[in-house]
């Protein structure tokens, strides 16, 4: 279950709230992290979130997750807005992503990795287990983050769901 701050900072991002906050003077601006400075996550999270980013939203003729930076800004976000509560709970969800995608998920080829996770996907929207909450909170946050930049909001026409499909009436 979300708490009403989640579903806040998640609409704020997936309406591109990030750029309109950083019009406020740099005062609430989410800095993202660069490779070598990650602030919130550890280097085994970064890979595990880079290439669940990567395969969300792969670079086609527009750029993809990694292009733009979305763990970075993902891990920026975490690091400087998130609560100690949030943050404990964002890096328990990534353990159990983690183990719900197998720990060679990261060293997998491309399609492997793909068809692995188009199969979480699947059981994860075919269904409201909360043992699939990680994932799907992750998920939200990696393609909430991806239109939050300018890159996302401007060159993204139209955003096809890989691996998944959208439900617009899902509990929360």
């Amino acid at each position: 279950m979300h708490t009403r701050r989640d579903i806040l900072q998640g609409m704020i991002i997936s309406i591109g709230g990030a750029p309109l906050l950083s019009a406020c003077g740099g005062v609430a601006q989410i800095v993202p992290s660069s490779e070598g400075g990650m602030r919130f996550f550890s280097n085994e999270e970064l890979q595990l979130v880079s290439r669940v980013s990567d395969l969300i939203i792969p670079r086609t003729e527009t750029p993809g997750a990694l292009d733009v930076n979305v763990p970075g800004f993902l891990d920026g976000l975490m690091a400087e807005w998130a609560s100690a509560d949030t943050q404990r709970n964002q890096h328990r969800n990534l353990r159990e992503l983690g183990m719900q995608l197998g720990r060679d998920f990261v060293e997998l080829d491309e399609a492997t990795a793909e068809s692995r996770l188009t199969s979480l996907d699947a059981q994860a929207f075919d269904t409201s287990a909360s043992q699939y909450s990680a994932y799907r909170s992750w998920k939200g946050m990696i393609t909430q983050a991806y239109f939050a930049t300018e890159e996302g909001r401007l060159q993204e026409q139209q955003w096809v769901a890989v691996p998944g499909h959208w439900d617009p009436s899902v509990e929360i």
